[in-house]
């Protein structure tokens, strides 16, 4: 997993706005695994975003927007005059928007109604003593995006093939397959295979509602001038609640052969708590740059949710767990010079971290009613997981505009638990997941700085490959160690300046995924479904072999009026499997569950477009005017479904959508 960072401190959870208010100076990209630098161990790597600090002078910005779906947007930021030795600024943003799906039988769909705040302060005592206090706040509103039936069948068949003989014990087998078959019937008029603009839904409310808030202290001592420590303490913390329907339709129960309910529908509110507190020493001794850190970093999560599957014939229950993190890393990495052009790079992380938490699932009467029976007692975990992860890396300074690269590095990927399974396995750990990751690459800038090209080729290998299955005819996650995988791919980025004004930007990535070993119950060999290796008719999920991303930034027109520029964005993201799939479901080596094709979601691709006209005079500040799109071309795939193993559900790409902004800046 890639980590989201925001001025050096880790997001431990990321729903909310953070992003949408920050005033984003730089963004730093750094491919996994990283453990040496700074932060959390990440495997897959980090992405820092690093915020604008107050500049002491006094200026800002003010902002509007309003687009179609009655999309409204305010937005205010603000630097103050440095008075003493404090530098101030703040931001607010206000966003409303309509559902982009007419719901029938409750609210539109894809509606937003949020607003955030942000504060930072910096206290500069001397010329090598800083402080650096930052706040954000936010809160939302929302409906999801719409849920709909996509098919009446899915990986392991239809109702009557799958639930008929389930039920047959109990209800006999003519009045099982009746029952079935009329299930069937009564949803398959609310399938569609493209992107609805009305969906119905049934439950007591549909809704999506965040709060969010943090701090965060940076004190930055420059010791000498080869010497700079920098502590950073950050609280973060967050309330989620939800409420869905997810069968995509309006039914909540049949009558006929017998009474039946129809609802797949839950609720869920989550609370989130992270501390941290980092402590580095950066550090020059002539052709020696080292950093060293010690890092802790704690959080403490609790969800209780409740459920009405009894579209599959579950009863109401309600799932309560908590998931806790106790962390504690020392880091180091040492850049030498060794000669003018060679620089060799040694780090090393050593990580301790405890996973503990406690899950507990009962039946109810009637939807979040009273507790009736257990289903899982209360069960506490604990388990506690160590590793040390080594990187080295080599880089040759052709001359001043071409670098080669090669490094390698080992990753760790922390066990834990499956809080949501309700079968005693949920006190069972996982173990944690391991990789050795190479890279050589060459950066370059070509054509007098007119152009920059960058290309790498990379190798992962994983061990303890962990794995996450959803439980069929649930929606409990059930996360695995089954295999082995080689993950190897290339990516290419490309800027030039065409002329004066004009600039274009490609990104290109490569990746060939393959399962090496993946242990799982043989679905063809008897009942026993014996433990097999499915690796060779396995492929993996969420691999697109091949990514793009295209933009063309241009200048139209400039006067003393200002300038006209023109923008395009286009990404395109190959067809890719939602889980572990089986290439065929009906050779000796397919296991657990899941195919091709039914289990694959279609290539995406999206083109975005803004016409700019900036920096108009007015007054004593300057204008933006801009009208821009989302989605031009309007497409309508499937990005994410959920396969119950009779039914699946789809989500769908963003209609296309177009706003006009307008933005004084002073």
């Amino acid at each position: 997993a890639v980590g989201l960072y925001l001025n050096g401190v880790y997001l431990g959870k990321t729903q909310g706005s953070v992003f949408d208010l920050v005033d984003i100076e730089r963004v730093e990209v750094l491919r996994g695994p990283q453990g040496t630098l700074f932060g959390r161990n990440t495997e897959g790597g980090a992405i820092n975003f690093i915020t604008r600090q107050p500049s002491g002078e006094f200026r800002g910005k003010a902002g509007v927007e309003y687009g179609n779906f009655e999309r409204k947007v305010g937005r205010l930021s603000v630097d103050l005059p440095r008075f003493g030795i404090a530098s101030a600024s703040f931001g607010l943003r206000k966003e409303e928007q309509d559902g982009w799906a007419e719901n029938l039988t409750g609210p539109d769909m894809g509606a937003i109604d949020s607003e955030s705040a942000r504060a930072s302060v910096k206290l500069e005592f001397s010329d090598s003593f800083s402080a650096l206090y930052d706040f954000d706040y936010s809160r939302s509103d929302n409906t999801p995006p719409p849920t709909s039936l996509y098919a009446t069948n899915g990986w392991r068949g239809t109702f009557p093939t799958v639930l008929g003989p389930a039920f047959a014990p109990f209800l006999g087998p003519v009045l099982a397959q009746q029952l079935m078959t009329s299930i069937e019937s009564a949803i398959a008029p609310y399938a569609t295979t493209t992107r609805p603009d009305t969906v119905s839904t049934n439950g007591p409310e549909i809704s999506e509602r965040a709060k969010n808030n943090s701090h965060s202290l940076t004190l930055r001592l420059q010791a000498t001038d080869t010497d700079e420590f920098k502590y950073i303490f950050a609280r973060r913390s967050f309330n989620y609640g939800d409420n869905q329907d997810i069968d995509g339709t309006p039914l909540t129960a049949i009558t006929s052969p017998i009474p039946w309910g129809m609802s797949a529908y839950y609720n869920r509110r989550t609370g989130y708590e992270q501390d941290s507190h980092e402590l580095q020493w950066v550090g020059t001794r002539d052709r020696f740059r080292h950093v060293l850190g010690l890092y802790y970093f704690k959080d403490e999560g609790t969800t209780r949710g409740a459920q009405d599957f009894s579209l599959l014939g579950a009863r109401p229950q309600n799932s309560e767990y908590a998931a806790d993190t106790d962390a504690k890393a020392i880091y180091a990495q040492v850049d030498y010079d060794f000669t003018d052009r060679w620089t060799a790079t040694l780090g090393a992380r050593y990580t301790e971290e405890e996973r503990s938490g406690w899950s507990h699932r009962y039946n109810t009467n009637g939807f979040d009613g009273p507790r009736t029976t257990d289903i899982l007692p209360l069960t506490s975990y604990s388990a506690d997981f160590s590793d040390t992860t080594p990187m080295a890396a080599l880089a040759f300074k052709l001359n001043d505009y071409v670098n080669f690269y090669a490094r390698v590095a080992k990753g760790f990927k922390s066990g834990g638990f499956s809080s949501e399974v309700s079968t005693p396995a949920v006190s069972t750990p996982y173990k944690p997941q391991t990789s050795l990751s190479t890279e050589v690459g060459v950066k370059s800038t070509l054509l007098d700085g007119r152009a920059r090209l960058n290309f790498a080729l990379y190798n992962t290998d994983i061990e303890d490959q962990q794995f996450t299955n959803l439980i069929a005819g649930t929606t409990q996650s059930l996360v695995v160690n089954t295999g082995e995988s080689t993950y190897r791919g290339a990516e290419l980025e490309a800027a030039w300046l065409l002329a004066d004004g004009w600039q274009v930007q490609l990104g290109y990535g490569y990746l060939d995924a393959k399962l090496d070993k993946f242990i799982d119950n043989a679905l063809n060999l008897g009942p026993t479904r014996p433990l097999i290796d499915t690796a060779s008719n396995r492929e993996p999920a969420w691999a697109p072999e091949h990514t793009l991303n295209l933009n063309l930034n241009g200048r139209l027109a400039q006067g003393g009026w200002g300038e006209l520029r023109a923008i395009l964005d286009y990404s395109y993201t190959a067809k890719m499997n939602l889980y572990t799939v089986n290439k065929d479901l009906t050779t000796p080596n397919a296991g657990g569950s899941y195919v091709v094709g039914i289990n694959t979601v279609p290539a995406i691709s999206n083109l975005n477009a803004r016409l700019l006209l900036a920096d108009l005079p007015a007054g004593p500040g300057t204008m933006d005017l801009s009208i821009w799109g989302k989605n031009l071309t309007d497409e309508d795939k499937m990005i994410q479904s959920i396969d119950f193993g009779m039914l699946r559900n789809a989500t769908w790409q963003t209609p296309r959508t177009y706003m006009f902004t307008a933005t004084y800046k002073w």
